[in-house]
């Protein structure tokens, strides 16, 4: 007879070790590499079969078993890589030899590797499948290969072990093989929920570009780093409200989107570009000085003036104009502001143009409005500055 106060205890400590697993993904492993993150959860999932047999459960005097197979069921499950199926199944083995050296340690070092290579066959010939009936199919199929493999191998006869084991701890590990999937699943999804509406929350919905939110932070987190270059470039659509008022609102959306992917596709992979309002873009490039700021925007800016953007049966041909502000010239928290102040000089000059702020000119007129922001700021109100 199976004692229940130790099967819960078991069940009670593979819910905590699946939770805090998860916790520890959504607090601290999100942004990590790929291969690292798999590791760790490969190195919890064998501690979790080790503690399963630390604590193991009596159905008789002599008789103990345990639920270190699940955490194969579960890896079988979820992972990319059959193969880390294989090191759980290996790891929770070789962890048997260290309550001692056996024929009962070797039979269980056996086990695993059955069943996880098992594990391996049903995770490729499962992996397209419907994912609920994979649950099923998996989870009982690796609990009866167990019991079939213990029968067989086991320290008890095959008679004893289906008369001791089978009736009541088969049909339990069954059900809770089946609620931990179901859990892992269920956190699995609303993780990605979760990570889905802040990534919405975090973008421009025409664009599908950053939001001003978003990439104010971005722009915090890269402001600390005094030991590297950084560069900010506001880039303004010359002309745009001519587009809307000539052709209409549906095709400006349309011609924003299209330079929106444009910009985006001349742009590195570690810099920030946000949608900042209307037809103003904002660019953050990390570890870059003026130089190469100004080489990157002249880039972009020939690139749009070849384009030709057909839209709703339309050519048009656009211009921007760039302005560009780096820690050469400016402290990093007044980076968006001297930006600021270089696209108006832009747009001063003629337009279609790349300007990059300089202290010398324009060092009074952004004085001036570094005080004017500031004061805005303190006293809850907003600056508008036409360009």
């Amino acid at each position: 007879m199976v004692h229940i106060d130790e099967f819960i205890l078991n069940a009670s400590i593979l819910i905590t070790i699946i939770y805090l697993s998860a916790f520890l993904h959504k607090h601290f492993l999100v942004r990590t590499h790929v291969q690292f993150k798999a590791a760790i959860f490969v190195i919890i999932s064998i501690a979790a079969g080790w503690v399963s047999m630390f604590f193991g459960i009596h159905l008789s005097q002599s008789v103990i078993f345990d639920l270190r197979f699940i955490p194969i069921i579960i890896v079988a499950l979820y992972a990319k890589n059959p193969f880390q199926i294989l090191m759980v199944g290996g790891g929770i083995g070789l962890l048997r030899f260290t309550f001692g050296m056996s024929e009962a340690a070797l039979i269980g070092f056996i086990n695993m590797l059955v069943l996880s290579i098992t594990g391996m066959i049903l995770s490729k010939q499962f992996k397209y499948r419907n994912f609920t009936r994979k649950i099923f199919i998996v989870s009982i199929l690796l609990n009866t290969v167990n019991v079939v493999v213990i029968a067989t191998l086991g320290v008890l006869s095959p008679g004893e072990y289906f008369r001791l084991v089978v009736p009541t701890a088969f049909p339990m590990s069954i059900a809770l093989s089946l609620f931990l999937a179901w859990m892992v699943k269920d956190l699995a999804e609303e993780f990605r929920y979760k990570k889905d509406l802040m990534e919405k929350a975090s973008r421009d919905p025409l664009t599908k570009l950053y939001n001003r939110r978003a990439f104010m932070r971005f722009y915090d987190q890269h402001a600390k780093d005094r030991n590297s270059a950084l560069s900010v470039a506001f880039i303004d659509i010359d002309y745009f409200k001519e587009v809307n008022d000539t052709h209409g609102h549906v095709t400006g959306d349309l011609v924003l989107q299209k330079l929106s992917k444009l910009l985006s596709q001349n742009l590195r992979t570690i810099d920030i570009i946000a949608r900042y309002g209307g037809e103003e873009f904002i660019v953050l490039l990390p570890h870059c000085n003026q130089w190469n700021a100004e080489k990157a925007m002249e880039r972009i800016r020939e690139a749009i003036e070849r384009e030709v953007f057909h839209v709703n049966g339309l050519h048009l041909q656009l211009t921007i104009s760039t302005g560009i502000a780096t820690t050469d010239d400016v402290e990093a928290s007044q980076l968006i502001l001297a930006a600021d102040e270089a696209l108006y000089t832009a747009k001063n000059n003629g337009r279609n143009r790349v300007e990059c702020y300089k202290s010398g000119k324009t060092r009074e007129r952004f004085t001036k409005k570094i005080l004017v922001h500031s004061q805005n700021y303190s006293s809850g109100g907003t600056e508008t500055i036409k360009k």
